[in-house]
């Protein structure tokens, strides 16, 4: 037992002098080689611009900890190149650059494994920034800036070489072209030799700039967190050991857009997950994933077509005379918006359907939604809710228009019920029977699909459906009117009745009159023969001689 002690007491102690001599001879390798003006001259040698290297950090565990480059900068060429770092004059405009550079593996795993392991822990460009112009005539400001500039000996040169391997690559295809063909086989990651496995990978605070000239636009990406993150991949078991994390965060910014469908944007992204990239059973590239991402509270787009065709351009909201111009130019996000999306071949599905939250709306997608984000082709489907002020402003321009067209419309009804139709057609109690399938929660709620290029969509209100304004009000005066033939066969019969006895009246006051003058006329004629038999015994009586 003593003796397994003290082997294993030399061993520890011989690999502590192993790590030692790592640690002493790495960073007096990397300290005399790694300096600010060699990196700069190796870097100047093969580009067309000038460096710039504050400081470069070699610890004295550098082999484990990693070397840090501070304040890299790339400019455009210019008489300080050739001279010590020390006595540059400081570049101000830079192209390219970034705050801080480090790179860290594990030496530790690489040797006990023999090689069959690499870990990097750490590859992180902190704070990068770079101002790219994308020219008219195709070209960009980066291309004269990194290529290095060649003389006519060494073009000529390049124009022999290449010469001489277009000549050697033709009897080389011409060659092979002869030998029975063999299936190409595909990419298998699993035939690798090593395990791989990386802390985090990427860049932090970078903020890019990119003029597109032709279009007259400048994107601005800032606060750009892009990683790659606990990546653990091992050939040998794909299945517990097939992941790579990821971050991406940045802000993307439009301020003036010449095209059609977006005028300017702000999208505050956020994206938090992580892939399988790896299909375990044929060894190649996974070509889907599914993660979760986000718009942040203040992201905001102004004239997207989807909201600008919404406001007087749907076919279902202008037969009912419902205009949404209200809806503001600019649409900013008030909330986060997440969703869980599936990624294959370009293409963005919803999973999980994000809610879309504004001062003017609410807007809830559905699920297997898409995006194309090549072709930006979509389909997007939901319930579009108006916010309560817009709601009730939508009720109240409804109530102008229904009372508008009640007026002539009850002027064709006969005279005889008008009064009574007009009486029960009152604006608001239409408006709520109208709007009353569209209503939830309070507020106007509509059923919204797009669909086609993003920039120029094809927008309907598929639900509710309203009837046109002249069928609605048809309606509502049939119903208000209830039988109207009834109801005038009603009042023509009691015209009828009213006729009749306005008619017998005068018949029987006629007759009266007629008898009251036959009695009158009687009456006079009796008295007329009573005065005539009087007159005649008068004269028939003998007179007296008195």
């Amino acid at each position: 037992m003593k003796k397994i002690l003290r082997i294993f007491k030399k061993v520890l102690i011989g690999f502590f002098i192993l790590l030692l001599v790592i640690m002493v001879g790495g960073y007096i390798a990397i300290k005399v080689v790694v300096t600010k003006d060699f990196v700069a001259t190796k870097i100047e040698e093969n580009i067309n611009g000038r460096v710039e290297i504050q400081d470069i950090t070699v610890p004295i565990w550098a082999a484990f900890s990693g070397v840090t480059i501070d304040g890299f900068k790339i400019g455009y060429r210019d008489g300080e190149v050739g001279k010590p770092m020390a006595e540059r004059t400081p570049m101000k405009n830079e192209v390219i650059g970034f705050k801080k550079f480090n790179f860290q593996v594990a030496i530790g795993a690489l040797i006990t494994s023999f090689g069959k392991n690499f870990e990097l822990k750490s590859l992180l460009i902190t704070e990068p920034k770079a101002h790219i112009v994308l020219s008219a005539n195709g070209g960009n400001n980066l291309e004269p800036l990194l290529i290095k500039q060649k003389t006519k000996e060494e073009i000529a040169k390049a124009a022999e070489e290449a010469k001489k391997d277009a000549l050697e690559k033709k009897a080389k295809a011409k060659e092979e072209a002869q030998k029975p063909k063999e299936p190409s086989k595909p990419f298998d990651f699993r035939e690798l030799p090593t395990a791989i496995k990386m802390g985090k990978i990427g860049i932090e605070g970078g903020y890019f700039t990119v003029q597109i000239e032709k279009l007259g636009q400048t994107l601005k990406i800032s606060r750009a967190n892009v990683l790659l993150r606990d990546i653990d991949l091992d050939p040998k078991n794909l299945e517990k050991h097939n992941f790579v994390g990821l971050t991406t965060q940045f802000d993307l910014e439009l301020q003036e857009s010449k095209g059609q469908g977006i005028k300017s944007f702000k999208i505050l992204f956020d994206l938090q997950g992580g892939i399988h990239p790896i299909n375990p059973k044929t060894g190649g590239i996974a070509e889907s994933a599914t993660v979760k991402l986000g718009l942040k509270k203040g992201t905001f787009v102004t004239g997207l077509s989807i909201f600008e065709k919404l406001k007087n351009q749907t076919e279902n909201l202008n037969k009912i005379g419902i205009k949404l111009n209200f809806l503001a130019e600019t649409q900013t996000l008030t909330r986060d918006a997440y969703a869980t999306v599936y990624y294959a071949n370009g293409v963005v599905t919803l999973k999980e359907p994000p809610a879309l939250i504004t001062n003017d709306f609410e807007f809830r997608l559905t699920k297997e939604d898409f995006i194309n984000v090549k072709s930006m082709d979509h389909h997007f489907r939901g319930d579009f809710a108006l916010v309560k002020k817009h709601t009730a402003q939508v009720e109240s321009e409804l109530d102008k228009a229904i009372a508008s067209a009640v007026t002539p419309a009850v002027e064709q009804v006969p005279a005889a019920v008008r009064n009574q139709v007009k009486g029960a057609l009152q604006p608001e109690k239409i408006r709520a029977g109208v709007l009353a399938p569209a209503m939830k929660n309070g507020l106007l709620t509509l059923g919204i699909d797009s669909s086609g290029r993003i920039s120029s969509a094809n927008v309907r209100v598929v639900t509710p459906q309203f009837p046109s304004l002249k069928e609605l009000i048809s309606t509502e005066i049939k119903k208000a009117s209830g039988n109207l033939g009834s109801m005038i066969d009603s009042q023509v019969g009691a015209l009828k009745d009213k006729a009749k006895a306005e008619a017998k009246a005068q018949v029987d006051a006629a007759k009266a009159k007629a008898q009251a003058e036959a009695d009158k006329q009687k009456k006079a004629a009796e008295e007329a023969a009573k005065k005539k038999a009087q007159d005649e015994l008068r004269k028939k009586a003998p007179k007296l001689p008195f």
